[in-house]
C-alpha cells in the first residue's frame, strides 16, 4: 500500500509540482482554448452584426436625405410653390404670348432646381389623362407608364418608388423617385415626378469588395413585398419577404432590417456561409496554436523539473547539516537567482542566529542590573514627594503661612505634573493647575493676572493633560516684565462643540525669526525656551485630538504674544 501511495499519490514534492505544473498547464491551455473561442466566436458575431447595423444606418440615412429634397422638389412644384405658382398662372393666363413667357419661366425654374440638386436627374410634370409630360427638364423613354413604378411606400397624393432606372432615355442610372399628384384652381390635375441618382449599387460593390462579403439590399413595401434587390437572383422583385424584428437569422441569411422615414422598409442580407467564414478560418489557427502551445508548455515542464529537482536535493542536504550543529557558511551556485538568495538568506539566518544567543547571554547579564535601576527610578519620585511634605510639616510647625503655602501649592503641581492627583484630566483641574503656578509666580514677581473663565459643562470634560501651564510659563518668563499683564479668556462655543482658550501678555514680544521657528512643527536645536514647551503643548494635543485641535501664535516686538488654542468637547469615557 505505501509503494501504491508512493507511485500513484505522489508523496515527494518535486513529484507534486511536476504533477501540479502538468495539470496546470494542460487546464491552462484547454481554458485558453474555450475562452479563445467563445471570444473570437463573440467578436466575429457582434463585429459583423455591428458593421452590418451601420452599413444600413449609413444607407438608410442617405435615402432619407434623398427622399426629402426629393419632397422639398415636389413641393416646389404644387400651387403654393414656386413652379406650381407659375403654372397656376400658366394654366389661367390667356393668350399665346403670355404663355409663352410663362412657359420660358416655369422651364427655367426647373433647370434652376436640377442645377442647384447635382444628384437630381428628371424632373417632370406627367398628365394621366393624356399620358403625355409637360416641362420635362430631360426627354422620357418611349415605353413609360405611371403605373410600372415600384411604389415602395405612400401616403394620400405622395407615393415613394424604391431603386429603379432612369426615366430618361439617355440615362440608365438607377434613381429613386418621389410622384405627386397636384390639382389646379381650374379642376387640372397632374402629377409630379422627380428622381435623383442613386448610389446603392456602388456602395454595395464597395462594401463586397473591402469586406469580402457578398450582402444583399433588399426594399419592401408594407405588404412586406420586394420591390427592390441588389441581388435579384437571391430576392426578386415581387417575393414575400417577411420578417419580425430588427435583426436576425434565416435558414441561409443573416440580416438586418429597419424602417425609413417615410414608411419603407429596407434590409441588409448576408448568406450564413460567409457570416461563418472567419470564424471557420479563426478556428482552424486556433488548432494549430493549441498543438504548439501544449508541446511547448510539455518542453517547459521537463526543463522545470530539472532545474527544480537538484536546488532541493541542496536545499534538503543543507537542512540537515545545520540540524546536527552546523553553523558555518556554505557557498552555493544553482544558477537560479531565487535559489542562490534562499541560500544567502540561509547563511544570515544562521549568523543572525549566532547573534541572538550571544545577545541572550548578554541581556540575561543585564536584567538583574535594570531591575535595580528600576526600582530607583521608582524610588526617586517618591522620596521627593515625601521630602517636600516633610517640609511644608516643617513649615506648618513654625508658622511659616507663606511657605507653608508655596510648598503645598508645589506638591500639588508636581502630584499633578507625575500623574498622581487623578485619572483623567478635565479643563477644570487644568485651570486649577494653571491658577496654582500663577499663584507660586506671583510670590515671587509683580505682575497682573486677569482671568476670564465662563461656567458650564465643559469644564468637567475630558482634556489633554498640562497643556495650559507650560503656555502660561512661558508668558510669564520670556515675555511679561516684573509690573506686565496677563489676560487668560476661555470661552466655549456650544452650537460647534468647541473650546476657545486665549493666553495674551503685554510683554516684549517674539521676534519675526523666533516666531516663525516656533511655529515649526518638527522639533529644531534652536528651538529653547519657548520652543520645548510649545513642542510639549502641540504633542499632546496631536497625540489627544489628532488633527481636531488647533495652536496659533501672533507676536508683534515690544507689544506682547498671544497664543490662541481652538479644542473639541469630548464627553467622559465610562468605565
Amino acid at each position: 500500500m505505501s509503494m501504491l501511495r508512493n507511485r500513484f499519490f505522489f508523496s515527494s514534492l518535486r513529484k507534486r509540482i511536476m504533477a501540479f505544473l502538468t495539470v496546470g498547464f494542460v487546464g491552462c491551455a484547454v481554458l485558453m482554448a474555450s475562452v479563445s473561442y467563445n471570444a473570437i466566436y463573440t467578436m466575429q458575431r457582434d463585429k459583423i452584426k455591428t458593421s452590418m447595423a451601420f452599413d444600413l444606418y449609413q444607407q438608410t440615412s442617405k435615402l432619407n436625405q434623398m427622399y426629402n429634397n426629393l419632397l422639398q422638389v415636389t413641393q416646389q412644384m404644387t400651387p403654393e410653390g414656386t413652379v406650381g405658382n407659375l403654372m397656376e398662372t400658366y394654366i389661367s393666363a390667356e393668350g399665346a404670348y403670355s404663355q409663352r413667357l410663362l412657359s420660358r419661366d416655369i422651364s427655367y425654374n426647373i433647370g434652376l432646381i436640377t442645377f442647384s440638386n447635382p444628384a437630381m436627374e428628371l424632373v417632370m410634370y406627367y398628365d394621366p389623362a393624356s399620358g403625355k409630360a409637360s416641362y420635362s427638364n430631360l426627354p422620357l423613354r418611349g415605353d413609360f407608364t405611371l403605373q410600372s413604378l415600384p411604389s415602395v411606400a405612400g401616403i394620400g397624393e405622395l407615393k415613394y418608388q424604391s431603386p429603379h432606372k432612369s426615366l430618361c432615355r439617355f440615362s440608365d442610372d438607377l434613381v429613386v423617385s418621389v410622384t405627386r399628384e397636384v390639382r389646379f384652381s381650374d379642376g387640372t390635375r397632374l402629377v409630379v415626378y422627380v428622381e435623383a441618382k442613386s448610389d446603392i449599387t456602388t456602395d454595395m460593390n464597395s462594401l463586397t469588395e473591402s469586406l469580402y462579403m457578398p450582402y444583399t439590399l433588399v426594399f419592401t413595401d408594407t405588404a412586406g413585398l420586394v420591390t427592390y434587390s441588389s441581388n435579384s437572383t437571391a430576392f426578386a422583385a415581387g417575393q414575400s419577404l417577411m420578417l419580425s424584428g430588427e435583426s436576425g437569422m434565416t435558414r441561409d441569411y443573416v440580416w438586418n432590417r429597419t424602417t425609413g422615414d417615410y414608411g419603407y422598409g429596407i434590409t441588409l442580407l448576408l448568406p450564413v456561409s460567409y457570416y461563418n467564414h472567419e470564424l471557420y478560418t479563426w478556428k482552424n489557427h486556433m488548432y494549430w496554436i493549441l498543438a504548439i502551445a501544449l508541446l511547448m508548455m510539455f518542453m517547459l515542464t521537463l526543463v522545470l523539473r530539472r532545474l527544480i529537482n537538484r536546488p532541493f536535493r541542496l536545499i534538503e542536504k543543507e537542512m540537515r547539516t545545520f540540524g546536527k550543529g552546523y553553523m558555518g557558511n556554505s557557498r552555493y551556485h544553482t544558477g537560479i537567482d531565487e535559489f542562490d538568495r534562499i541560500f544567502g538568506q540561509f547563511n544570515i539566518m544562521k549568523r543572525q542566529i549566532q547573534r541572538l544567543i550571544m545577545d541572550v547571554e548578554q541581556k540575561e547579564k543585564r536584567r538583574h542590573q535594570l531591575e535595580i535601576e528600576k526600582l530607583a527610578y521608582q524610588i526617586n519620585p517618591h522620596f521627593l514627594m515625601n521630602t517636600l511634605n516633610s517640609v511644608r510639616w516643617l513649615a506648618v510647625m513654625h508658622k511659616q503661612a507663606e511657605i507653608e503655602k508655596f510648598v503645598s501649592s508645589l506638591i500639588f503641581l508636581l502630584s499633578y505634573n507625575l500623574g498622581k492627583s487623578e485619572e483623567t484630566a478635565t479643563f477644570r483641574s487644568e485651570i486649577e493647575v494653571m491658577q496654582t503656578y500663577l499663584e507660586l509666580q506671583q510670590m515671587r514677581h509683580d505682575f497682573e493676572v486677569n482671568l476670564d473663565i465662563a461656567e458650564g459643562t465643559y469644564l468637567d470634560t475630558p482634556v489633554a493633560r498640562f497643556i495650559l501651564q507650560p503656555i502660561v510659563e512661558n508668558a510669564v518668563c520670556h515675555g511679561l516684565d516684573d509690573h506686565g499683564k496677563l489676560e487668560i479668556s476661555i470661552t466655549p462655543d456650544e452650537t460647534a462643540q468647541m473650546v476657545r482658550i486665549v493666553i495674551r501678555d503685554d510683554g516684549k514680544g517674539l521676534s519675526y525669526e523666533t516666531l516663525a521657528l516656533l511655529q515649526r512643527d518638527t522639533p529644531d536645536q534652536q528651538q529653547t525656551g519657548w520652543g520645548i514647551g510649545l513642542r510639549y503643548v502641540r504633542s499632546m494635543l496631536e497625540s489627544f485630538y489628532g488633527h481636531k485641535a488647533r495652536m496659533s501664535i501672533e507676536s508683534t516686538p515690544n507689544q506682547g504674544t498671544t497664543v490662541t488654542l481652538t479644542l473639541p468637547f469630548l464627553h467622559p469615557r465610562k468605565e
